[in-house]
């Protein structure tokens, strides 16, 4: 009985040696290139990961014995695109005039077995903000990762965000302001109305407001001027470059698609990402359809605004660590350092050069695609 009792004891150790060497499982990368994009380029450098989060990175690091290795070779390591603005994946409402819809949320309508977060996750696409459309006050957006077998996997942050769809008009106005008077006169945290518009009032949560013409955005901006504690991010239509001096003064961020594009009324081209970052304004860069193929052209879009003017740095910034900025999740997103989330892509070069292609993508450790 007693020697029975030895190899039970033996055996459950053992059992639990194993799980802690799994739970304690390190990954090394070894590349030529990597870009950590908020610092210097790391050549001939290792990222060790544990527990899905980068734990150190640099040309100094010692792989542990044990770890699992992988080798990029002469391979570019790159942090995951941050997609700040998009709705693939989600049902579209009918048309309508302005309304407030604090309390709709993406994430009640988010359904994972879909074969386009498949195909994005192949274009580089590591965490979208996910948001729904609508005049008004739209609800509440999600920040997934493109990956899972539940929603409850996928969801990053289930309320992560407040979508406002905006056009001058006084209707328009009214509703805004005086769902945001309620929500400010008399805020209540069990209320589904209330609790979202409370939190995006107190700058808890980005609101990213939709404003296609410069004048809908000055009259948004005085709307909300009372608000000051808002962090108010703006998806700009094209003539928005106009009101750059004033987005910069403002400290207002913008989205833009990377896409180049014609002064009204003439063939005169603009670079609106590179006008409106020259003036000033953070710019973060969606692809320049809401559809898979715009996902999967999105670095050669990149690479075109490059080539036409806008800044190298600033486009690499415009895809990662802006976007995750906006979104309030910097502090894990956007860039390759320790402590964050190990999402990352290995590439065959410079993601900004046509040609490049995508070879591995990680999510948090886990290699979720590869090249055959």
């Amino acid at each position: 009985m007693i020697q029975i009792c030895k190899c039970v004891c033996s055996c459950t150790l053992l059992l639990l040696l194993g799980l802690r060497v799994l739970a304690d499982e390190t990954i090394a990368i070894k590349a030529d290139h990597i870009d950590t994009v908020t610092s210097d380029v790391i050549e001939n450098g290792v990222i060790l990961i544990q527990d899905g989060k980068i734990s150190e990175l640099g040309t100094d690091v010692e792989v542990p014995s044990g770890a699992e290795v992988i080798d990029a070779g002469d391979k570019t390591v790159f942090p995951g695109i941050v997609h700040p603005y998009s709705t693939i994946g989600l049902s579209y409402p009918g048309s309508g005039g302005p309304a407030s819809n604090p309390h709709y949320r993406v994430a009640d309508e988010l359904y994972p077995f879909q074969d386009e977060y498949k195909r994005i996750l192949q274009a580089g696409f590591t965490t979208l903000a996910l948001v729904p459309m609508g005049q008004g006050i739209a609800g509440q957006g999600a920040i997934v990762r493109p990956v899972g077998k539940s929603c409850e996997a996928m969801l990053i942050a289930e309320s992560g965000l407040l979508v406002i769809g905006f056009r001058t008009s006084e209707n328009a106005k009214r509703v805004i302001k005086g769902a945001f008077e309620s929500a400010k006169k008399k805020p209540d945290p069990k209320d589904p109305k209330i609790e979202p518009l409370t939190r995006a009032l107190q700058g808890k949560i980005p609101t990213i407001a939709m404003c296609p013409w410069p004048r809908d955005t000055i009259h948004l901006l005085e709307l909300l001027k009372p608000y000051d504690k808002m962090k108010l991010v703006l998806l700009a239509g094209p003539e928005n470059y106009r009101v750059a001096d004033k987005l910069a003064k403002q400290k207002i961020p913008v989205i833009y698609p990377a896409q180049i594009d014609f002064e009204q009324f003439t063939r005169d081209r603009v670079n609106v990402p590179k006008t409106l970052a020259e003036a000033g304004v953070k710019i973060a860069c969606t692809p320049k359809t809401n559809n898979v193929t715009g996902y999967e052209d999105f670095l050669r879009q990149m690479a075109e605004l490059v080539k036409s003017g806008l800044d190298r740095e600033t486009a690499r910034k415009a895809i990662t660590i802006n976007p995750a900025e906006m979104l309030a999740m910097d502090y894990r997103l956007g860039s390759l350092e320790a402590g964050k989330d190990a999402n990352l892509l290995i590439l065959t070069g410079d993601p900004l050069e046509a040609g490049t292609q995508i070879c591995k993508v990680m999510i948090e450790g886990k290699i979720v695609y590869q090249t055959p």
